[in-house]
């Protein structure tokens, strides 16, 4: 492509998705689009199996216990840019440290992907990782150019399971557990990970990583106490339901799955009253969240 063209693209993906701009050059693909769902099969794999982890919390709504006991959910508690490249998932943040060892299995047992392992720590804030069911691969790094030209250490975290050991018998479960999903339904869900801290351009939504307002919009959810933590992600095949309480409204997510030019291609959102439809091919995923418009009338009213 052009080089005028590849600069376009990388400012849409600053505009959308908060990347430094030498992550967002560097995150370009060749196929004219923004990018955020252009990858290997592996990796959109990699990404729904995170969007189960993410949007499942123990102790709500019933949701899928094997799910939720991953405890990747803490992570929407984090900044975190997600910077989606073809062969790779580059998740941005000022505390690599502290994301690191909720992905990365360890001897102590607490929160992790199951099948995820070290493969190098480089520098002092670049951990690269390899998932082992999918062969795909997941970069945390405190690099704002979402690269990692330092030298190889060895990691801060001694006993993450590092690339040469085998699943154990523990995640092989753990995974055996995860529904089935169509191709389809896997794009939506993958997409719901690498727009965790989307917004649009012209400010008329944002996901706020799952956790506060960017935009700062009059009828903020209020404090909702453990409440707004709720989170629950559950289907099989083709047909999927999400629902959540707090942040972020409904249409935003509805918004950041369909939208022009950061929506998930194809992706069509419907308005069904009571929740939204975000259909793909012959996918759907129902979105049960609270309104911005709600939220809003009830503060003008109060």
């Amino acid at each position: 492509m052009p080089r005028s063209t590849n600069k376009a693209i990388a400012r849409a993906r600053m505009q959308y998705l908060g990347e430094p701009r030498a992550a967002a050059l560097d995150a370009v693909p060749r196929d004219g689009s923004l990018g955020l769902d252009t990858c290997s099969p592996e990796q959109r794999t990699l990404r729904a199996l995170m969007a189960l982890g993410l949007f499942n919390r123990s102790g709500y709504w019933q949701p899928h216990r094997g799910l939720a006991a991953w405890g990747l959910h803490t992570l929407v508690a984090y900044d975190i840019i997600a910077s989606p490249r073809f062969n790779r998932l580059v998740l941005i943040t000022d505390v690599p440290h502290n994301v690191a060892p909720y992905l990365l299995p360890s001897r102590d047992g607490g929160s992790s992907l199951p099948g995820l392992r070290l493969e190098e720590f480089r520098g002092r804030r670049t951990y690269l990782a390899r998932h082992l069911p999918t062969g795909a691969q997941l970069v945390i790094t405190g690099n704002p150019s979402g690269t990692w030209d330092g030298k190889l250490r060895p990691s801060p975290r001694r006993d993450f399971y590092a690339i040469n050991r085998p699943l154990t018998g523990f995640e092989r479960t753990q995974l055996e557990e995860v529904p089935e999903m169509s191709e389809d339904a896997e794009r939506l869900l993958a997409g719901l990970t690498c727009r965790i801290a989307a917004q649009d351009a012209e400010g008329r939504w944002a996901i706020g990583n799952w956790f506060s307002d960017p935009l700062m919009r009059p009828g903020w959810l209020g404090d909702q106490g453990e409440d707004r933590y709720k989170k629950q992600l559950q289907g099989s095949g083709h047909q999927w339901v999400f629902r959540w309480n707090g942040f972020p409204y409904v249409e935003d997510v509805a918004a950041s799955l369909t939208a022009s030019p950061v929506g998930v291609s194809g992706a069509i959102a419907r308005d069904a009253g009571d929740h939204f439809e975000v259909r793909l091919g012959s996918a759907t995923l129902r979105l049960d969240g609270q309104r911005a418009s709600v939220q809003q009338e009830s503060e003008v009213t109060s």
